[in-house]
């Protein structure tokens, strides 16, 4: 039976709100209701409570994301899908659709699609907190929301949120050049919110006219390409290596040699591979497998004769590519596979007539990826205030005690990897 409520719940306008920020109205589904659901909804928005109730929306939702003016491959079907049926916390994830204003000329059309969590307790606060999911495998949370309809798509999951009763509502890791950041910064305006910034930083990133020799001798210095080319050439003597680029159609056989080749590594010997945890592993295969079905897996390859020595899994959006895991052979880590492999990237990624640019999403100042991509790009995280007369209070605190909990993760992080290494030094003696 499908679960259909209708909640009525009381709400209090933002400052400076319009006509269009008042109560939306709602409808929740539990799971598919593929022939129960309007076509077009009756609601403002739908909330869709697992991974099994985004399938009556899939082609909305798939239509959506190539109607966006930013690009997210974490909000496509298959990955939300993937991640909501496997990933920790992904059972307690909700999905807003947001839908146009009915019109008598007109259906609704989606408009919007933000996965979000509700947090009870967020720091010792006794007030909800809302926050657009950031899992594990999170490399990017710009809400997936259709061009032109930016602003009114916002306006309406931040009524949602208030009306809901939200004292604060993060939006972590999104693109600062965004239309969904200008959309922020103006609706915030509009409505007297506060928004406190609790992240910025840049990470590497690839887009440029230029050739691939020209860019590899614009951005990497002449000393350090002499000793790539030495590296390969050393690497080739060992047997036939080979650069290949594909797209996963045979996705089961890729899938098995990457995870291999990963579990062989210091990811293997710490029982954080993939292919250590059903439900990760789950969530990796159901991810590539999705990705491949839509055409937007995109598979490199280091091979010697024939063996993978470094393999990149990456996922296209748009017109951009989203590089995830890599994976490489420590045995031949004296030639620096992962970076030969990321090296070939650039040019696969130049010539290449349907991609107009790569991001790493790697962590910013990466010590291998930052020195041969030269480009970057800014990724910012806020914590915005509810309409509530706790909103400002809630955002300030939340914000204060986001930067504070990350300065002590990093710097246990510093200590922890300092320890194991010192651990694994150890045990090679």
């Amino acid at each position: 039976m499908t679960d259909i409520r209708r909640p009525l719940f009381s709400f209090v306008p933002p400052r400076g709100a319009r006509a269009g920020d008042a109560a939306p109205t709602v409808e929740v589904l539990s799971h598919a209701a593929r022939f129960l659901r309007d076509r077009p909804p009756s609601a403002d928005v739908i909330i869709l409570e697992s991974a099994d109730a985004l399938t009556p929306y899939r082609a909305e939702i798939e239509a959506l994301a190539a109607s966006s003016s930013d690009t997210n491959s974490q909000y496509d079907y298959y990955a939300l899908a993937a991640a909501m049926e496997h990933l920790r916390g992904g059972s307690d994830v909700r999905l807003a659709l947001l839908w146009s204003d009915a019109s008598e000329r007109s259906d609704r059309e989606l408009i919007g699609a933000v996965p979000y969590h509700v947090s009870r307790g967020r720091f010792g606060l006794p007030l909800p907190v809302w926050r657009v999911w950031y899992h594990l495998h999170s490399y990017i949370c710009t809400p997936v929301l259709k061009r032109g309809h930016e602003r009114q798509a916002l306006r309406r999951f931040l009524a949602l949120a208030d009306h809901s009763g939200a004292a604060a509502i993060e939006f972590p890791m999104f693109a600062a050049d965004s239309a969904f950041a200008d959309a922020l910064a103006d609706v915030g305006a509009q409505q007297a919110r506060r928004i406190e910034e609790t992240d910025r930083h840049v990470r590497a990133f690839l887009q440029s006219s230029l050739a691939e020799e020209d860019y590899l001798s614009t951005h990497i210095r002449k000393k350090k390409r002499k000793e790539f080319n030495r590296l390969w050439n050393r690497l080739s003597e060992e047997g036939e290596l080979r650069f290949a680029v594909h797209d996963g159609a045979d996705v089961e056989g890729w899938l098995k040699r990457f995870l291999t080749l990963e579990a062989a590594g210091w990811k293997g010997k710490r029982g954080t591979a993939l292919k250590a945890d059903r439900e990760q592993r789950a969530f990796f295969e159901k991810l590539c497998r999705g990705a491949q079905a839509q055409g937007k897996l995109h598979c490199t390859e280091l091979t010697l004769d024939g063996s993978p020595i470094a393999m990149l899994s990456s996922f296209r959006a748009g017109n951009g590519l989203y590089t995830f895991k890599i994976a490489f052979d420590e045995t031949r880590s004296r030639f620096s596979p992962g970076t030969l492999l990321m090296l070939k990237l650039i040019g696969e990624v130049l010539r290449d007539e349907r991609t107009a640019w790569a991001d790493s999403c790697a962590v910013p100042g990466h010590p291998m990826i930052d020195h041969i991509w030269g480009e970057r790009r800014e990724m910012r995280s806020v914590v915005v205030a509810g309409s509530s007369a706790f909103g400002a209070f809630a955002a300030r605190y939340v914000a204060r005690a986001t930067k504070l909990a990350e300065k002590i993760r990093a710097r246990l992080r510093k200590h922890y990897h300092a320890f194991r290494k010192e651990m694994e030094n150890e045990q090679t003696d």
